[in-house]
């Protein structure tokens, strides 16, 4: 990579964590005062902040690159055929979000050809700032400074702890639930783009996620990827965009993970 490139990758990374920044500041600045919330779909909501944090994040990237696309989950848009997107989930755990539960986030990532190759996860009251670059490894921002994140190194599924959100009510995927039934422990933290991050972290084993939600999947696959872990599709595929879901792991449960669900 050229200097000028290097220089204009860094300067790309630096607007995704500082836009993610940005809207955590604005959740946590209503962190007690959500607003108006209203449903788009059965249990499916949304509050004032997720349509102020959308406000602010459209409108920082228009005026900086104007010639990229947008996808938000609020306001949608499409995925450049040939350029660079925007994947945005303005607040990422909107149920917490609107109940004050701290687990909740922000998530920006730039998808390039097909490839995710910025990502970064603001979890403001937590105080953490996930984010990677690709081939640049992953990183968790706080109080305490900069740290590089490694998944972790659980080898066996009946020691792993295991992230997804599911309801036991109605349909659910039974392949999932399978997973559960091999695992230590069940996380279910209402915000994938947290859940992903952790798993980056080493907090977590294995998440599963099983709908098509680019805008909190995309974090993950660069964050897990970057710290050493793997994230495909639910079959085993490399993830892109248009994918039904998300299988991430540390790397040394992935096949086992993607067998069971298989199965």
């Amino acid at each position: 990579m050229s200097t000028s490139a290097r220089s204009s990758s860094e300067e790309l990374h630096e607007f995704v964590c500082d836009l993610a920044r940005r809207a955590g500041e604005l959740q946590l600045s209503r962190y007690e005062a959500p607003g108006k919330v209203t449903e788009k779909a059965p249990k499916d909501i949304v509050t004032e902040v997720d349509l102020l944090c959308e406000e602010l994040m459209v409108g920082a990237i228009t005026e900086r690159y104007p010639e990229d696309a947008i996808l938000s989950e609020e306001q949608g848009g499409e995925i450049s055929a040939s350029g660079r997107t925007w994947l945005l989930d303005p607040v990422d755990g909107t149920a917490n979000y609107a109940r004050a539960n701290p687990i909740f986030c922000a998530c920006v990532s730039v998808l390039e050809g097909g490839v995710v190759t910025h990502a970064a996860v603001a979890a403001p009251r937590i105080g953490d700032l996930y984010h990677a670059a690709l081939g640049g490894g992953a990183y968790r921002d706080s109080h305490e400074g900069r740290a590089r994140l490694r998944v972790s190194d659980t080898e066996r599924l009946e020691y792993a702890f295991f992230g997804a959100d599911l309801a036991f009510r109605g349909v659910g995927s039974s392949g999932v639930r399978r997973v559960l039934a091999a695992s230590w422990q069940f996380r279910a933290l209402g915000s994938a783009g947290v859940r992903g991050a952790w798993l980056a972290a080493g907090y977590l084993d294995v998440s599963v996620g099983t709908r098509n939600t680019a805008w909190d999947y995309a974090p993950t696959v660069l964050l897990v990827s970057e710290a050493g872990g793997k994230a495909t599709d639910l079959s085993g595929d490399p993830w892109t965009h248009a994918s039904d879901g998300l299988v991430a792991t540390n790397g040394r449960l992935h096949g086992e993970v993607l067998e069971i669900l298989a199965n």
